[in-house]
């Protein structure tokens, strides 16, 4: 089985500044929070984390990894996961490391919506800030999770 969980960034600012550097406010800290804590409460643990490289989404990734217990130094930034075409990101889907079977991966709309929407069971129509979908693959190989059955994991909204 492989678990692939979509989790969309917390609550940031909106002042003026590049995008990337946009960072958490107190609620977006607050509600990522709490929301960790919620997964946590599933007893889904992450294999490995991977995060967008923009501030918002590290800084969500780091405060989940803290509630974890996993080392923020072994979180992977991957660029794709920054507004790429869809085609990339289903690309380094399919490039997951197969020893991995749970993989939390932070990002941000409308591409989360849409791969939660997608791989749902059920409509998503709005994963918001910190939200959280998750799936199962009925698969050992990541290369197949298109193929694979699939269930909904966990859904938290």
């Amino acid at each position: 089985m492989k678990n692939l969980i979509l989790i969309r960034h917390g609550k940031a600012t909106h002042e003026p500044m590049p995008d990337k550097k946009r960072f958490l406010t107190e609620k977006g800290i607050k509600r990522s929070r709490k929301f960790a804590e919620k997964l946590k409460e599933q007893n889904i643990k992450p294999d490995l984390i991977i995060s967008s490289p923009a501030i918002r989404a590290l800084d969500t990734a780091k405060i989940f990894a803290e509630i974890f217990n996993y080392p923020s130094n072994k979180i992977q930034i991957n660029k794709n996961f920054y507004f790429a075409p869809d085609e990339l990101v289903f690309n380094e889907l399919y490039s997951l490391p197969n020893e991995k079977n749970t993989v939390f991966i932070f990002g941000h709309n409308p591409l989360w919506t849409e791969l939660a929407d997608y791989f749902s069971q059920n409509e998503i129509w709005h994963l918001r800030t910190s939200g959280i979908f998750g799936v199962s693959f009925d698969t050992n190989d990541w290369t197949k999770i298109e193929t694979a059955s699939k269930k909904d994991l966990v859904y938290i909204n």
